[in-house]
């Protein structure tokens, strides 16, 4: 019969066994150069961890449009890069004007102004983590690469991930107030891009300045439906456009009344 020294022995050897399993795959996986890194090597190393991540991402629009690689938004030093990707402001880092501002703006940007150091952006960008939703966590939900909220994902990927924080008929009343919001806008761009069209030679400087500002502002609605902003639907959306209209039929009309004057003259 074994003694109890012994077999206490042979218990503890099983316990550190069973530590040192467990305890393996952590250590190798902590054990990871702080950097400073260069994009090639994070593609180097991610491949071989997560080859559908680079995938993703070099599918994406941050790669191929815009030239923007790992360290563009991760930073070049692994600790923490996870959470300073995250954070809205290396989004509007580069995402700046309109674009940054609507979401600064709206509700959800305002929240999250006022509880970033709350959150502080460690959890994963899924539902339920966060209060109110940062750039992140709507364009790379889950920790995806490549932007969860473009137009070609379709309309379903945008109501799953807002009825993550709202109820189901609440996010389909938004898109759909969105989807007739922007038709309004193409309404009013077509009917200046048709009053333009009847323009002369002599108004075609003028009139393309206004041409501008007809697709700046229906971009505005598009980010005010977007980020549910009130501003950017409204007073730089929707009234914008009627503006618009107001000084391109202004200008039409001033260069028509020159012209009668100026044959009125000639008789």
């Amino acid at each position: 019969m074994q003694s109890i020294e012994t077999m206490r022995a042979k218990v503890d050897i099983c316990i550190m066994f069973m530590l040192t399993l467990w305890l393996t795959p952590l250590l190798s996986e902590t054990q990871v150069d702080n950097g400073p890194f260069i994009d090639s090597e994070c593609v180097t190393c991610h491949t071989e961890r997560n080859p559908e991540l680079i995938k993703q991402w070099q599918s994406g629009s941050h790669a191929i449009t815009h030239d923007v690689g790992c360290i563009g938004c991760h930073g070049d030093q692994h600790e923490d890069s996870n959470i300073r990707a995250r954070s809205d402001h290396t989004c509007k880092g580069c995402h700046e004007g309109a674009v940054g501002h609507s979401y600064t703006t709206s509700k959800h940007g305002v929240i999250n102004h006022l509880e970033e150091t709350e959150h502080g952006w460690r959890q994963p960008l899924q539902r339920g983590n966060y209060r109110s939703p940062g750039c992140s966590y709507c364009h790379f939900h889950d920790a995806g690469h490549q932007d969860t909220m473009a137009q070609e994902r379709g309309p379903e990927m945008r109501q799953w991930i807002c009825s993550g924080c709202h109820g189901p008929r609440y996010v389909r009343e938004q898109l759909a107030n969105g989807e007739r919001q922007l038709e309004i806008a193409d309404l009013k761009v077509s009917e200046g891009e048709r009053l333009i069209t009847t323009a002369a030679e002599d108004q075609s400087d003028t009139l393309r300045a206004l041409r501008q500002n007809l697709i700046r502002h229906r971009k505005n609605v598009l980010y005010g439906v977007g980020h549910q902003s009130p501003d950017y639907q409204w007073w730089h959306g929707q009234p914008a456009l009627d503006g618009d209209l107001i000084r391109i039929r202004d200008s039409l009309l001033q260069t028509y009344q020159q012209q009668l004057l100026s044959n009125s003259s000639k008789e």
